[in-house]
């Protein structure tokens, strides 16, 4: 294998365990995901360098061949660290696409990422008034009855403070004044609003105690199985290996595909709905992409 295929090969891979992995750990920023969005560039970039490389190299190899009767013939190269690279790398670009489907998503979460960008943060206010008449939420909380109610508090914005109504501010009881909300805003945008701290935000829940651990627990397993069935068809890799137009560049057009999909959700706020239909269709990708290239790999033959 040449040394050039071989660097931009693995810059590719590594580049695109970066951008994954990106995706999968707990601390995920809010879009616009830019060290994600950069790391799938850079992932892209080093891939079109091996594809050229590799193409220049098949290109001369051929012109050498026609020009030589015979060549010195060397043992086959181990690709066993690439059966587990491989393997792990499929399971992980899957599970990074199901993760960005998890989070905030729609207006409200397009509200969270404003918040966040300016520096927002939780803090602690007592109510100064109650507005209107309290409603209860037919929620109990330690045996007390939950009301939602409208309150006026007072905000020490960096441009000085403001009387502002919050609405729907959940409390155990009764609301009273003096009594302290947790409020959710940024002190350097009081345009931006004021929004109740979702401490018992349902989809939060699920997505960061449920869904996330689920994921990350099936692309480990899912890792596992496809590290050691790729390493019981190591020749399968090894062929594989050696770059092909027409094995290749639809595996990489399938991959692309993915990160299309899922740009979606490093850039925006899809809805709910939209956003899982995104990330499941990006999750697919990665395991076409492979499935193609070891039923095609074998029936090619260098011309």
């Amino acid at each position: 294998m040449n040394i050039g295929t071989r660097l931009t090969g693995w810059a590719t891979l590594i580049a695109a365990y970066a951008a994954v992995v990106a995706g999968v750990i707990p601390f995920r920023e809010l879009p616009p995901k830019r060290q994600q969005l950069w790391l799938l560039a850079l992932a892209a970039g080093c891939a079109l360098c091996w594809i050229c490389v590799s193409w220049l190299v098949t290109a001369r190899r051929r012109a050498v061949s026609r020009k030589r009767v015979t060549r010195k013939k060397y043992g086959p190269r181990s690709s066993r660290l690439v059966c587990w690279v491989l393997g792990f790398g499929i399971a992980l670009a899957s599970g990074a696409a199901l993760c960005q489907g998890v989070g905030p998503d729609g207006p409200y979460g397009e509200w969270l990422a404003k918040v966040g960008q300016a520096d927002g943060a939780t803090h602690d206010v007592r109510i100064q008034r109650i507005v209107g008449e309290p409603r209860s939420t037919g929620v109990e909380i330690n045996d007390v009855d939950e009301y939602a109610s409208a309150v006026e508090v007072v905000l020490p914005f960096d441009s000085g403070s403001r009387r502002v109504t919050v609405e729907n501010v959940h409390t155990p009881g009764m609301p009273e004044v003096g009594r302290t909300v947790r409020l959710l805003y940024a002190p350097s945008r009081p345009d931006l609003g004021v929004r109740e701290t979702p401490d018992n935000d349902i989809g939060t829940f699920v997505g960061r105690l449920i869904a996330l651990p689920a994921i990350w627990v099936l692309t480990f397993a899912a890792g596992v199985v496809t590290g050691m069935v790729l390493h019981r068809n190591e020749s399968g890799v090894r062929s594989a290996r050696r770059f092909t137009p027409r094995v290749h560049l639809p595996a990489a057009a399938l991959l692309a595909c993915g990160a299309g999909l899922v740009l979606p959700l490093l850039t925006g706020f899809p809805a709910t709905g939209t956003g899982w239909a995104l990330a499941a269709g990006a999750a697919t990708t990665p395991w076409l992409a492979l499935v193609w290239l070891f039923r095609t790999a074998g029936k090619a033959r260098p011309s």
